[in-house]
């Protein structure tokens, strides 16, 4: 393939994929990136070198519903540093994550006591050593906690730090975790919007997916609902679901609890609607599939799906309204919608859709859903002519009618006094209309040298819209190089609302005869070679006259001061007289 039709290849495919990388409202986290997160613990499972590591692999696999072994418990003592409070943090945390897997509690007492008693422990390291007595079973002072907390809030209001008191906060009394519970919405309003639709904290996915999971956790501690208002619950959601993949295994691990949250039907739950068959809808897929489910792709169970309008993108013309979806899949995860219809003419519609649940449930996110889809058809060439005339129109023309999808048989001839014309109408199959496309080339290939030149076929203006593509053999003899021989040609039609691009070879033995002597093509391969090496030299320094001659010539300009003292000293000169001063000196220097 050259690359002039690479180029024109990429021409035609590039609208039709633009458009269908136009993205939904609501993206829904598909089975495979749940794998993909399920692979990403995993492979920590098998090459962790730190207790970090271990643990958010082993509570990350359990979110998704599988189990651990308690092989790995021996591994968490291994790795373990007594004297350090996240370290225990981390080992305490995994080991609940098995079935058994007692740690010794007087190994790490000193350290959890010491970083609580300690002024200099930060927010972080306060939640590190009240989780870790939870786990191990130690007893916690709270108010000693709480007055910490308080302490270092004065000093470090930072998110993160807030985020780890939240944390802290749901480890303690229902009461002192409904007072952080009842600061979400303040924190909440810290968050970063992009765009009107995405929610996050500085930091990215780890930052924001921690926060997040600190807003839940503590709410649940003080048996409150979450003071998130659901426009914002969305847009964290939208955030969420963006992070298709993420490089760390704790960003990983609070994404997975951050999806779980937003799926627990004991909290509000995003509704996500997808499109789950092709963007085409056609004579062979006439049906448009939704997918209605939560961010883990679990049913959110029965659904009325309405579809309030579905409008063509270029005029806004209504073709469906107020029509109900019916469910296609036994667990109400699937709706179809009839689209296809031959009174509805080709081209890009959004589907606007409702929803109502059959159910009581905490959903957000019913309204204001847009599916992206597009009418397409198949179509054939008609009313075909090659025509090759004289280019003063001398002679008769010589006309040939061609039939789609067959080549012309004859052996064509022409020379530089003659021109070459193609006309053709394009229909569309299903309505017999003749339509107009985005794309439509002429190729023509040199059987020799593979040499492709491509033409434009315009349209001409009506209903009836007839392409024509002429090339004149005296005007383009440059695009051919004046090279005479056999040449192939080929139709090339693409269009993004044609079920299919397609290419119609014509003729494959054109003989076409030039004037001038052929020119030979450009070596493309020698424009990559390498090139005669740059040797830069610098001017030959001149060669200088001895250094008798310079000092002859210094003696001659200094001659003339030399006579001019010798002349003083013969005459003789009395300076006894003159005045002292610098405006005397001056005058007679000057």
């Amino acid at each position: 393939m050259t690359f002039r039709s690479f180029m024109i290849i990429i021409f035609v495919l590039l609208p039709i994929y633009s458009w269908c990388a136009t993205s939904i409202v609501a993206t829904n986290l598909s089975p495979a990136n749940l794998d993909g997160l399920k692979n990403q613990f995993q492979t920590g499972m098998k090459s962790f070198s730190d207790i970090t590591s271990l643990h958010y692999s082993l509570a990350g696999i359990k979110e998704l519903g599988v189990q651990p072994l308690d092989t790995f418990c021996n591994d968490i003592k291994k790795l373990v540093d007594k004297s350090n409070i996240e370290s225990i943090y981390h080992a305490t945390e995994a080991a609940k994550t098995l079935t058994n897997c007692k740690l010794s509690v007087e190994d790490y007492r000193s350290t959890i006591s010491s970083t609580i008693q300690s002024d200099k422990s930060t927010t972080a390291e306060i939640y590190y050593a009240v989780c870790s007595s939870v786990n191990l079973g130690l007893n916690i002072v709270e108010s000693t906690i709480e007055k910490r907390l308080n302490t270092l809030a004065k000093t470090d209001d930072s998110i993160l730090s807030q985020g780890y008191a939240l944390l802290t906060g749901a480890q303690l009394s229902p009461a002192i975790a409904k007072y952080y519970a009842d600061t979400i919405n303040d924190l909440v309003q810290q968050a970063d919007e992009l765009d009107g639709r995405i929610l996050q904290y500085e930091g990215g996915i780890s930052t924001t997916a921690f926060i997040f999971n600190a807003f839940y956790e503590v709410s649940e501690k003080a048996s409150s609902s979450i003071k998130i208002d659901p426009k914002q619950l969305i847009k964290f959601a939208n955030y969420f679901s963006t992070k298709r993949h993420v490089a760390t295994l704790r960003s990983a691990y609070y994404l997975t609890k951050a999806f779980k949250h937003l799926s627990d039907n004991k909290n509000s739950i995003p509704i996500v609607v997808t499109r789950a068959s092709p963007s085409e809808v056609n004579l062979q897929n006439p049906s448009v599939l939704v997918s209605v489910t939560n961010l883990f792709g679990q049913t959110v169970g029965e659904m009325t799906v309405t579809a309030d309008s579905a409008k063509r993108n270029e005029d806004g013309v209504v073709v469906i309204s107020k029509q109900k979806l019916t469910p296609k899949s036994s667990d109400f995860t699937i709706y179809e919608l009839p689209f296809y219809d031959k009174k509805i003419p080709r081209g890009f519609y959004t589907i606007h859709l409702t929803l109502t649940p059959s159910t009581n449930g905490k959903f957000i996110g019913l309204t204001d859903h847009t599916i992206d889809v597009k009418v397409t058809s198949e179509v054939t060439l008609e009313n075909v002519e090659l025509n090759i005339a004289d280019r003063d129109n001398a002679a008769q023309v010589k006309t040939y009618k061609l039939t789609y999808p067959n080549a012309l048989s004859n052996n064509l001839e022409i020379d530089y006094h003659q021109k070459l014309i193609i006309k053709f109408q394009i229909k569309n199959k299903q309505t017999d209309e003749f339509i107009r496309v985005q794309q439509t080339f002429l190729r023509i290939t040199n059987k020799k040298s593979n040499k492709e030149i491509m033409y434009l076929a315009e349209a001409t203006n009506g209903v009836n819209s007839e392409y024509k593509v002429e090339v004149d053999l005296t005007t383009n003899a440059n695009d051919f190089r004046h090279q005479s021989g056999a040449y192939e040609l080929v139709l090339i039609v693409g269009d993004a609302l044609l079920q299919k691009a397609f290419s119609w070879k014509l003729n494959d033995n054109m003989q076409l005869s030039f004037h001038e002597d052929s020119v030979p093509d450009t070596d493309h391969l020698s424009l990559y070679s390498a090139k005669p090496e740059i040797i830069h030299q610098f001017r030959v320094d001149e060669k200088r006259p001895p250094a008798v001659v310079s000092l002859v010539f210094s003696g001659l300009t200094l001659l003339p001061l030399l006579i001019l003292l010798i002349s003083w000293l013969k005459l003789g000169f009395n300076l006894s007289g003159l005045p002292l001063g610098l405006s005397p000196l001056g005058f007679h220097i000057s």
